[in-house]
């Protein structure tokens, strides 16, 4: 059973567009904790969500792998390379080479390591060109997953977010 997880991320782990009550971010990790916590008694639930907006993949290796990989925990979710793959002339191929390398210093110390894929712009003006660069990025998340036995949250065949309610006015950014 899950007694500790850590979030490691960009704007989308880290909850950016899902304002809670009080404005502060309650994106998906955060809601995916309660639920994790509410598996363990009271007070037998460590959670850390060290995403940041805007990181690029090296970035989030720097600051934010080290920490996770200092705290161990049963569950790390390793959302990581969108924001590299939105940037002009980047190479899928080589954002994914960084990745793996990333999660294996993850596997190496958590239980497991969840491992998340981009969405399908298909139906989103702004991003819908880079819809294949990103699946072919998604293609290798799956590989290196498999390869490293790390489940995937699947958010590319997520149907769900298809419909432009689930976005934040911004249309970068899921909405609460």
């Amino acid at each position: 059973m899950i007694g500790s997880y850590v979030a490691v991320g960009d704007s989308f782990t880290e909850g950016v567009g899902d304002p809670g009550p009080d404005g502060a971010f309650v994106g998906w990790a955060d809601r995916f904790a309660v639920l994790l916590a509410d598996r363990r008694p009271e007070g037998d639930f460590q959670y850390t969500n060290l995403a940041v907006r805007g990181k690029l993949l090296d970035q989030i290796v720097a600051d934010q792998v080290p920490r996770a990989v200092d705290m161990a925990p049963d569950l790390v979710s390793f959302c990581a390379g969108g924001n590299d793959i939105l940037r002009p002339g980047t190479d899928p191929d080589e954002v994914a080479e960084r990745f793996e390398r990333a999660l294996v210093r993850l596997t190496a110390v958590a239980g497991t390591v969840m491992v998340t894929t981009g969405f399908d712009t298909r139906g989103m003006p702004v991003l819908k060109h880079l819809r294949g660069k990103i699946a072919t990025y998604n293609g290798h998340v799956r590989a290196i997953a498999d390869r490293y036995g790390c489940p995937v949250l699947d958010l590319w065949s997520l149907r769900s977010v298809q419909d432009r309610r689930a976005w934040d006015a911004d249309r970068l950014h899921l909405s609460p």
